[in-house]
């Protein structure tokens, strides 16, 4: 019960990098809250907005993974980082308005707390008028400004750029209009890098036209955001690439013929395809080649005498192709793969190693 529990759980963690910045958010709104309270209260209203922060990116992501837990994904990791956040999943190979929902799932959840944040603090305020409760004040104003901050990242995620949520979503509506998935993914990393840079560009240039010095700290901030989603960006753009090449990939050009063995074959009979290297494969899908000493062998001799296994091999559904035939071997990794042919019996072998070395040639 506990390993199945283990298997089925996602691996959370909360990164130093995401406290970090909590901490540096409550350090650089407390000035503003300094102007309506007091020191300590100033400096509560900070920290409730940070954690508030915090549970908003892990709801966010928490979104992610139901949704893709839903639609049959195996959730592997949550993880809360310095930069946000990411849901790690996998399985089956989903359509484009499934995956389209699981990336909006998550600004939608921002955009949900936004208005509840919202509510309260306006339930809040007429008491607070009434009452003149510094704790009070506290909480109103915290709830505030996590109100706005959750439609930023609302908004921001839907940014139609990867590695944003928006991104992913308009990747699935260029597939759900028949582009290819590593077409539609370089063009929304590249729409990503250009939203990257106008994360540092667009507010010095705002600076510029008012005429005021930016601040030094929110200009690190912005410069360091932009690196992490024009890495996030040439990340996703150079994968795509790879699945540009793994388009290319044919069963017939990475596969070796294999056949069934038999127990009435004798070496004489197979001899031509034995002195070959041929490989056979057994009922329990193991592998195997030919041994070294054929020539010695009796002609009467049984094929599986000569034989030595070399792997067992998972079988593959169907006949994919390119990327498919990549996404397939992804989704359940094995050292080689059993193809079948139109009647259900095994034809070939595919070696993932000779299915590496075919990508590394192309790319």
């Amino acid at each position: 019960m506990g390993a199945e529990l283990e298997r089925t759980m996602p691996k959370v963690s909360v990164g130093a990098g995401s406290i970090l910045f909590a901490v540096l958010l409550a350090v650089m709104i407390q000035p503003q809250f300094a102007q309506y309270l007091p020191g300590a209260f100033a400096i509560g209203a900070a920290a409730i907005a940070a954690v508030l922060f915090l549970l908003s990116v892990a709801l966010h992501e928490l979104a992610h993974a139901c949704v893709a837990r839903a639609f049959g994904a195996r959730v592997r990791e949550i993880a809360l980082t310095l930069f946000g956040g990411h849901t790690t999943y996998e399985g089956p190979r989903l359509s484009p308005s499934r995956s389209m929902l699981i990336s909006l799932s998550g600004p939608a959840t921002n955009a949900i707390l936004a208005l509840i944040l919202s509510a309260v603090a306006r339930a809040l305020t007429p008491v607070l008028l009434n009452a003149d409760l510094g704790a009070l004040a506290m909480c109103v104003l915290a709830c505030h400004f996590a109100s706005t901050l959750n439609w930023a990242l609302a908004i921001f995620n839907v940014l139609p750029g990867l590695p944003m949520d928006g991104g992913r979503a308009l990747e699935a509506i260029l597939r759900a209009c028949g582009m290819n998935s590593a077409r539609a993914t370089i063009i929304t990393g590249w729409v990503g890098r250009v939203i990257a840079v106008g994360v540092v560009v667009v507010p010095l240039a705002l600076s510029a036209v008012r005429g005021d010095l930016p601040s030094p700290l929110w200009t690190v901030w912005s410069i360091l955001i932009a690196l992490s989603l024009f890495q996030g960006a040439s990340q996703a753009i150079a994968h795509a690439r790879f699945l540009e090449s793994a388009d290319m990939l044919h069963i017939a050009h990475v596969s070796q013929e294999v056949r069934v063995l038999s127990n009435a074959a004798t070496v004489e009979r197979e001899r031509s395809y034995l002195e070959r290297g041929g490989l056979y494969v057994d009922p329990d899908g193991v592998v195997l080649a030919p041994a070294a000493a054929i020539a010695e062998a009796p002609a009467d001799y049984p094929v599986h005498a000569v034989l030595s296994p070399v792997v067992r091999a998972t079988v593959l559904d169907g006949r994919p192709e390119g990327s498919d035939l990549l996404a397939a071997m992804q989704a359940d990794e094995a050292p080689a793969y059993l193809v079948r042919n139109d009647a259900g019996q095994f034809v070939s072998v595919i070696f993932a190693q000779d299915v590496a070395r075919a990508l590394n040639a192309r790319g």
